[in-house]
């Protein structure tokens, strides 16, 4: 199990080949989710930001492994593996934009069948350190000798085993020894069939986390940005300027309807655009965690805050259209930042894509866009709005038409509402 050469579990698996001491190996090509997950645990609660959960496979998983929901989609990896071999349980790490208290006791997690130890292993390595510790006892009183007595043989899993035992000569647990074997198996390379699927984190990533962190050259940030990132930017310049159009409505002629056009035209182009960056992302291959917080921020621009700036400029001006048309604007951000949590968790398609939105996505927000464009056309603005205005002369005073704001956006919050993703 442990010779310094060949091809078991040795410790030239990272330096080449199967164990050899030379070689050309030390490069493990990124592979994708298995081709088949088997059920792993079951989650128990979460502790400190990671999901502990009891495992109901006979199998112990490796240290590392990666961990999937039964559609394959990538959680997290084991972090720790807890309790005796009879009732195993085990930590998971989640991964980035993975939060461990959405999942719920009970929910059950996979894992790739060449990602599992026999339990077999964990028994002899229980065995061979209960032999190793009665020798050393007898042998040094005080504490087991240097290096273990595991330098090769057929019963033991480290290269050079440990500094020495326990100055009592207690036993350390079996975790110890399963540990160490399943660190050295999962750092060799696996020989299983792959799906194909790119793994989630890339180079680009890692570079533009370099970049966006680096001290030193004042346009790092600029230089960490992808082509798509900066087609995300248009998106929210789109957003922007259609904003300070409705602004320029407001303080000119109320007959001059060029800024108010500009306003509403603007934000169709932003739809384009926010179209366009994720298609150029996967021309590129290149995923963005800067990409994805500019994407939900742009949105919130282009197709929050514009059109209830344009409905404001349009005449939806008193206290309780204002109170309306910013519970628009924060059920757009709400439903933004749940996309942002549970996108990883959503139910995918064998393209990777998400199945449906929950809740309808914000860029509908044109719909009512081109229903204003309409009342610009027919002359429709200011005291001309269609229904008018109820209870004129009140403080509850409001223009019935803002009440399509607030139907869009308990819509965009709605969790039982599924949209198919096209």
């Amino acid at each position: 199990m442990s010779f310094r050469g060949g091809r078991g579990f040795a410790s030239g698996a990272n330096r080449g080949g199967f164990g050899s001491r030379g070689g050309r190996g030390g490069f493990q090509a990124p592979v994708g989710p298995p081709a088949q997950v088997l059920e792993m645990g079951t989650v128990m609660h979460a502790c400190e930001g990671e999901m502990v959960c009891e495992s109901i496979n006979p199998k112990i998983p490796y240290f590392n492994a990666p961990i999937y929901l039964e559609n394959k989609t990538p959680i997290g990896k084991v972090d720790e593996v807890l309790g005796p071999i009879n009732q195993v349980y085990f930590t998971i790490k989640p991964q980035e934009g993975i939060v461990a208290t959405s999942f719920k006791p009970g929910d059950k997690v996979y894992i790739g069948g060449d990602k599992l130890l026999p339990l077999e292993k964990c028994r002899e390595a229980q065995e061979s350190w209960r032999w190793c510790q009665r020798r050393s006892h007898a042998r040094w009183g005080r504490g087991g000798p240097r290096g273990g007595g595991f330098r090769g043989g057929s019963g033991g899993f480290s290269r050079g085993g440990g500094r020495g035992g326990p100055r009592g000569g207690g036993v350390l647990p079996v975790r110890h020894f399963y540990l160490s074997m399943s660190r050295r198996v999962s750092a060799m390379p696996s020989n299983t069939s792959t799906s194909g699927v790119p793994p989630a984190g890339d180079g680009g990533q890692e570079k533009q986390k370099m970049l966006l962190s680096s001290e030193t050259g004042h346009f790092s940030m600029i230089r960490a940005l992808h082509l798509a990132d900066l087609v995300t930017e248009l998106n929210g310049f789109c957003g922007v300027m259609s904003v300070f159009s409705s602004m320029r409505y407001c303080l000119g002629d109320p007959h001059d309807y060029g800024p108010i056009w500009a306003a509403l035209i603007f934000m169709p182009f932003g739809l384009f655009f926010d179209f366009m960056d994720g298609r150029i992302a996967r021309w590129r291959k290149k995923s963005s965690l800067m990409g994805q917080e500019l994407d939900s921020l742009a949105d919130l621009i282009s197709f929050g805050m514009a059109p209830a700036a344009a409905a404001f400029a349009l005449g939806m001006r008193t206290s309780l259209d204002h109170l309306f048309l910013s519970f628009f604007v924060l059920c757009g951000l709400t439903r933004l930042a749940r996309f942002n949590v549970t996108v990883a968790v959503l139910p995918k398609d064998k393209s990777g894509k998400s199945k449906y939105f929950e809740g309808t996505p914000i860029p509908t927000t044109l719909s009512i866009t081109f229903f204003m464009t309409y009342c610009v056309s027919q002359d429709w603005v200011l005291d001309n709005l269609p229904l008018g205005l109820v209870a004129e002369g009140t403080a509850f005073e409001f223009h019935p038409l803002v009440l399509l704001f607030v139907l869009h956006g308990c819509l965009m919050v709605s969790k039982t509402l599924h949209i198919p993703k096209p």
